[in-house]
């Protein structure tokens, strides 16, 4: 089942990196940040993304999802 997450990034990355990044939705923050956002169908597709921010030397600042709490 899909999820929805928000990746915040240190910087502000241009615009065109949408695709780059699975076409996320890409938002300029105050204090030099970059906030990814977009449903992604599994923790496979969470993990190529990742994957490609550490590839790009991209710094990480937080992971977010609305995955319901198992209980």
């Amino acid at each position: 089942m899909p999820e929805y997450y928000e990746i915040k990034i240190k910087g502000h990355i241009d615009k065109y990196w949408s695709d780059r990044f699975a076409g996320l939705q890409l938002r300029h923050l105050t204090g030099n940040e970059t906030l990814l956002s977009r449903s992604l169908p599994d923790q496979l597709a969470l993990h190529g993304l990742l994957e490609r921010i550490r590839d790009l030397n991209l710094i990480l600042i937080s992971v977010t999802s609305n995955c319901p709490s198992t209980q």
